[in-house]
């Protein structure tokens, strides 16, 4: 049976495929109709069930999640469409435009150079000037790639060798160029064969302005500055490839411009230096601030420079430049545990700070005495830095005479010629103490008004004493005695300025930190603030000249110093003659206008060897140019970011010995703390290292922090290096 089923079963499948093989006959068609009735069924069937699957009600995700989560979905995706279109931007310009040497990436023109040659023997550092650019936006790309030792040993040893063949065929003059090049490249295969490591490198620069022919300007100071000593480099301009050249020069493409030489360790230690050297790292010195561009410490030493040890600041309110000039003092005096420390400001803005530094506190309006008279004895160290033709003793009489002269004007008097006899006066009162122009006998006791109004008193009584020549001299000297002692009542014991009248009642010998209070009312500045704060000056200077201590001394609010010509005159003398005596004046103010309006001011400025320059809106070209600033400078001083606590730092141009440098000042947080101590509000318990748990941890911990960032990087032999931000963290007062 089985026998019989098979063949029956095997004939009807070769009919099916007969039939399928030809479609036209009877039954190839009736076989593709059933196909297509099922195929038809099948499908009508899977359509209903989608249907009926469709027809089920749908639930929608947001319907099951809660508003408040909703909202802070809505609020992610906003915000990661933010940082895309943020990263869009700082990736890739929206457009770019090519042309022959430059491009137009953006909204500015660029144009790219690659470095053709390289000296022999780069010095360190050998960039430094191109980092020194700061009126030029530029970016630098150098691709370093590690070769393979064992093949650049053979290259090398390929090249000497071809050298040494050319040098011996050559005949001519030239021959000895070749020798001296295959020697060359003799001793450098022989450094690889000692184990110097073998990189290829390839340099570009990016140079980027505003406008095209900024750039067309721009090119050339950067190339001009590649040539020169120390660079000493052969910069060439990316013709007709500038799209390639850009790629290389990005901070982490591939070099696709392919430009490339053999150099040896010490080489890529040398360009390395560059960003080092761009900033000033001075032995001795403290920190400034971060350099803008190479993020490298600004560490300055006034006391090292060799016109003179004074600094000027200068910003608008809020710009960081009170914040700043805390932070140096702060770190100035701690930086060396000798130096004397000394505050004046009219305005109790660094009372603070005074009072972080256990300051002793003279209140300059009390009881507490100061001579204008005082003189002390110059040093022989500072003797033998003082000209042939100074004389300490004819300085204090000028500046005796400057203050009584100030004295008068405030009162709205005039000496007329009654000068001749306060001059006799106030010399008279000296010689009665034995103080001449013999520099041994300014140690003696100092005379005081009272003592010139005693001398006064004898001109009434006896004015024959005084003549000169002619009795008729006698007359007038009477006249003229008789109105001082009236116009100097205020010196008496019961007077005004009764603590002027009699002897100094304090000493900068014995403290570390000084506050010269000005005792205003309110914080507000009359019309004597001048007189006292050039008193106050004077007195320090004769202090600073007993001592062989460095000390630095802050004037805040110096403007209303400059306002008055009649003190000018002997605050000029004290800045020609500050360095002698170790004094380092460093003066604050808000304003550069009033630097310009006497000849003896202009002649301060140009005794501070440091000026920075916070956010200053009047900074104009006219300005710029007194002080030496070009175009891109005076941008950055007006545009400099301001001190504020959301950014945690503030902008500055400091300058010094003729070379500037962008900054950003930050503070360090325990620097912060004794910066913003209210003594209103807080106590001295709760300033960094005066705890008793914390006694001396961190008195130590945070004098060491300020050492080891100040001497970070020394220069080699004591040297500047000479190679390429107040604002602290700031500040919620005046200036901060």
């Amino acid at each position: 049976m089985h026998s019989v089923l098979l063949p029956a079963a095997a004939g009807f499948g070769a009919q099916i495929r007969q039939w399928a093989l030809n479609p036209t006959t009877p039954g190839g068609i009736l076989l593709y109709l059933l196909l297509a009735v099922v195929v038809v069924a099948v499908g009508v069937v899977a359509w209903t069930r989608y249907q009926a699957r469709n027809d089920e009600p749908t639930v929608e995700f947001a319907d099951v999640l809660d508003e408040e989560t909703l909202e802070e979905g809505q609020a992610e995706g906003r915000l990661l469409d933010e940082i895309a279109e943020s990263h869009k931007t700082a990736i890739a310009p929206a457009a770019i435009e090519w042309e022959t040497r430059a491009a137009r990436v953006g909204e500015q023109w660029t144009s790219t150079l690659y470095i053709a040659e390289y000296p022999d023997h780069p010095s360190d550092g050998y960039l430094s000037k191109l980092f020194n650019l700061t009126d030029i936006q530029f970016d630098l790309t150098a691709h370093i790639t590690p070769k393979n030792q064992e093949r650049a040993r053979n290259e090398l040893e390929e090249i000497a060798d071809d050298l040494q063949v050319d040098a011996d065929l050559e005949q001519s003059v030239r021959g000895a160029y070749l020798q001296e090049r295959a020697d060359e490249a003799a001793a450098t295969y022989k450094a690889v064969e000692s184990g110097a490591n073998v990189f290829d490198q390839g340099v570009f620069v990016t140079v980027r302005a505003d406008e095209k022919d900024d750039l067309q300007d721009a090119v050339r100071t950067v190339k001009s500055t590649l040539r020169d000593d120390p660079a000493n480099l052969t910069p060439k301009t990316a013709i007709c490839r500038q799209d390639v050249a850009l790629q290389s020069a990005a901070p982490i493409g591939d070099n696709p411009f392919g430009r490339e030489s053999i150099a040896l360790g010490g080489a890529v230690g040398a360009l390395l230096a560059s960003p080092h050297n761009a900033t000033i790292l001075e032995e001795g010195g403290v920190e400034f601030g971060i350099h803008k561009d190479t993020q490298s410490p600004v560490v300055i030493d006034p006391f090292s420079r060799d016109n003179g040890y004074a600094m000027f600041t200068v910003g608008d309110t809020g710009s960081g430049k009170s914040f700043g000039s805390k932070q140096n003092f702060i770190r100035s005096i701690e930086q060396d545990r000798d130096r004397i420390g000394i505050i004046l400001e009219p305005l109790n803005n660094w009372m603070g700070v005074a009072e972080a530094l256990d300051a002793q506190r003279i209140t300059v309006g009390g009881t507490l005495g100061l001579n204008p008279l005082e003189i002390r004895q110059t040093p022989e160290h500072a003797q033998r830095a003082m000209g042939e033709d100074a004389s300490p003793f004819n300085e204090k009489l000028d500046d005796a005479m400057s203050f009584l002269t100030n004295f008068f004007a405030l009162r709205g008097i005039s000496l007329g010629d009654r000068r001749t006899t306060l001059e006799l006066g106030l010399r008279t009162a000296y010689t009665r103490q034995g103080i001449t122009d013999d520099i041994t006998t300014h140690d003696n006791p100092s005379p005081t008004i009272r003592d010139m109004m005693d001398v006064f008193e004898e001109m009434v009584d006896d004015p024959e004493e005084f003549v000169v020549r002619s009795e008729s001299e006698a007359e007038k000297i009477q006249a003229d005695a008789t109105w001082l002692l009236d116009q100097l009542r205020p010196f008496e014991e019961e007077g005004r300025h009764a603590n002027l009248g009699t002897e100094s009642a304090f000493d900068i010998r014995d403290e570390k930190t000084i506050y010269l209070d000005l005792a205003q009312q309110e914080g507000s500045v009359d019309s004597s603030t001048a007189l006292t704060m050039q008193l106050l000056i004077s007195l320090v200077y004769e202090r600073a000249k007993e001592t062989e201590k460095e000390v630095v001394f802050v004037i805040d609010e110096a403007r209303y110093l400059m306002q008055d010509a009649a003190s000018l005159a002997f605050l000029e003398t004290v800045f020609r003659h500050h360095r002698h005596h170790d004094l380092s004046i460093r003066l604050v103010t808000q304003t550069v206008d009033e630097f310009f309006e006497h000849a003896e001011s202009e002649a301060i400025l140009d005794q501070c060897a440091v000026k920075q320059f916070h956010r200053l809106d009047g900074m104009d070209e006219a300005w710029a140019d007194e002080f030496g600033l070009n175009y891109a400078q005076m941008r950055y001083v007006q545009e400099a970011v301001p001190g504020n606590e959301d950014a945690g730092f503030s902008e500055a141009l400091v300058g010094v010995d003729g070379e500037w440098r962008g900054i950003r000042v930050e503070a360090m947080p325990k620097e912060k703390q004794v910066i913003d101590f209210d003594p209103t509000a807080q106590t001295r318990d709760e300033l960094p290292g005066v705890d008793i748990d914390e006694t001396p941890s961190e008195i130590g911990e945070f004098r060491a922090e300020l050492e080891e960032r100040s001497t970070a990087q020394e220069p080699v032999d004591g040297d500047v290096a000479d190679a390429e931000a107040d604002g602290g963290t700031t500040e919620g007062m005046d200036d901060a």
